[in-house]
Formats: C-alpha cells, sequence, structure tokens
C-alpha cells in the first residue's frame, strides 16, 4: 500500500513538473533598444519556435561574456545571446573579443589578431542589427543562420552569419559546444 502511494505521489510530482515545460520563456522587461529586445526574444525562442531542429528541452542559457574580459567569447549554450554579446563586440570596436567569436577562438577567422583588428577596423561606427535566423541540425552539428546589417555612417553593409556547435555528445570538448561564428557573408 505504501508503495502504491509513493509511486502515485512521484508521478503526480513528475507530471506537475513537466506540464511547465512548454511555456515560453518570460520577456525581460527592462528598458532595453529595440535590437536589444528583438535579439533577447530571438535568444528565448531559439530552439522552440525558430523551426529548430531539438532533441528534448534546450538547455538553459548562460550569461554573456562581459566585454570588460577582452578576447573572451560568450560560452552561452543560446545562440541569441552569443550573437549579442558578438555585436557588442563589434560595436565596442573590441577586434579581439569579435574575434574570438570564431571556432578555435579566433583561429578559424583565417586572419591573426592583428590582420583581424586590422580589416575590422576599417569600420569606425558600427552600428550592428541581427535578425531572427534559423537553427537546423546536420550531421551532430547545429547550425544558427541570422541575417546581420552593420551601418557605418553612410556605408551599409548586409550578409549573413553562420553560428555552429557540436551537438552533446560523449567526448565534445567545451570549445565544441560553445557556439561560435563558423562563417559570414561579411565583408568589412
Amino acid at each position: 500500500m505504501i508503495r502504491f502511494a509513493l509511486a502515485a505521489a512521484l508521478t503526480s510530482a513528475v507530471a506537475i513538473n513537466l506540464s511547465g515545460c512548454d511555456r515560453p520563456a518570460p520577456v525581460p522587461s527592462d528598458s532595453a533598444s529595440p535590437s536589444d529586445a528583438a535579439l533577447e526574444s530571438m535568444a528565448a525562442s531559439v530552439g522552440s519556435s525558430v523551426g529548430a531542429v531539438v532533441d528534448g528541452p534546450s538547455p538553459a542559457p548562460t550569461p554573456t561574456a562581459d566585454i570588460r574580459t577582452p578576447g573572451v567569447p560568450s560560452v552561452s549554450r543560446d545562440a541569441g545571446e552569443v550573437l549579442a554579446a558578438w555585436r557588442k563586440a563589434v560595436e565596442a570596436r573590441d577586434w579581439a573579443t569579435a574575434r574570438a567569436y570564431w571556432g578555435d577562438h579566433g583561429a578559424r577567422s583565417g586572419l591573426s589578431e592583428k590582420a583581424f583588428a586590422a580589416k575590422w577596423s576599417t569600420l569606425l561606427d558600427p552600428k550592428v542589427t541581427i535578425d531572427r535566423g534559423e537553427q537546423e541540425g546536420a550531421a551532430g552539428s547545429l547550425y544558427y543562420t541570422a541575417p546581420v546589417r552593420i551601418i557605418d555612417g553612410s556605408r551599409i553593409l548586409r550578409g549573413e552569419i553562420v553560428l555552429r556547435r557540436v551537438n552533446d555528445v560523449d567526448g565534445a570538448t567545451d570549445e565544441q559546444v560553445r557556439w561560435h561564428i563558423d562563417s559570414t557573408t561579411l565583408e568589412p
């Protein structure tokens, strides 16, 4: 009898906890600019309503890297948060951090730190807008592709940025499972 009561209580507890899994993440109510609000909304929906290919619930987002630590990218499990932090780095002209968002902490950009800074420093006062993208899975990896626009005075750059991360598989390193820039069509 006691076993039956314990099993019924455990089943009820599991059902109650799981009933909240389909609720959308709350949208922050701070006074962020429209582009920040759009990115935060996108971050909340990545993996659920953006046509994502996700097995099971998406992991809880982690805080973005503080730009006060140059050269250190966000290790968030949320593509929207990573793009928001990359945008902040570009707008701050923090080229070491912007480069670090590429795979292998910047090495996959194909440029040395000095060459990357020289190429991107042609942007004098960049304002970055990142629109909602799409997430898809392929061969053990997840990809998130988003349209990007950079306005720098009278100059406008348009392109896409593709983030990639390895699915959570045994043996994957922290570097492999973090969202990082895989490619971009932006040419500063």
